[in-house]
């Protein structure tokens, strides 16, 4: 069986690109889902969707206003972050990672991973070759304006969701309601006939 797993995280805030990912002001994990699917079938195998508990930190109001987690809904019903984290990765194993905008959420689990988890898992996190990111997949057929030197614009979730499935996106910045919308698009594009690029046309 062929593994994909979707997944999705919302934080306290944006990473600091410019410094480790084990820098101490690193931020934290407020929500994290993955939902593991057959590659082939689409078949929903598992899924997981966690509040984080705060532990000497906590959920600034400005995101708070992104994703609705408070403060003390996350202290009332969340979980340890380290365990969260350990919980994502046996769920994910060795199957093939998926996320939209996978640049943001693949560096916060590495940031997580920094925190609590030895070197080998630490790096397995910086390797690309079995991520795949439905935003960098849909560039190319949305072809959103305008058109700039990196290309066309980079469409986000909501954009890309009601292009591929027609739908309106909701429970947006909830991570598993972006996590199966991540799925759904990645589907919706499998289902897409293949363009010979070799061929000519007339």
């Amino acid at each position: 069986m062929n593994l994909v797993c979707a997944y999705d995280t919302e934080t306290t805030g944006l990473p600091d690109w410019k410094n480790p990912s084990d820098s101490h002001h690193q931020p934290h994990l407020v929500q994290l889902a993955g939902i593991l699917a057959d590659d082939d079938t689409g078949k929903i195998i598992s899924s997981l969707d966690l509040i984080i508990q705060p532990d000497g930190w906590e959920i600034p109001q400005e995101v708070t206003e992104i994703h609705g987690i408070t403060n003390e809904m996350a202290n009332q019903v969340g979980v340890n972050e380290a365990d969260a984290v350990a919980l994502f990765l046996q769920m994910v194993g060795g199957a093939k990672r998926l996320a939209h905008n996978r640049t943001f959420d693949q560096r916060i689990i590495r940031i997580a991973t920094k925190r609590y988890f030895p070197e080998n898992v630490q790096e397995q996190w910086a390797e690309k070759e079995n991520h795949d990111c439905t935003m960098l997949m849909a560039k190319p057929i949305m072809q959103l304006p305008p058109k700039g030197r990196y290309g066309y614009k980079s469409p986000n979730l909501s954009e890309a969701y009601l292009y591929f499935t027609g739908k309106e996106l909701q429970d947006a910045h909830s991570a598993m309601a972006d996590a199966r919308a991540c799925l759904e698009i990645y589907f919706a594009m499998k289902e897409l006939p293949v363009v010979d690029s070799d061929a000519k046309g007339e």
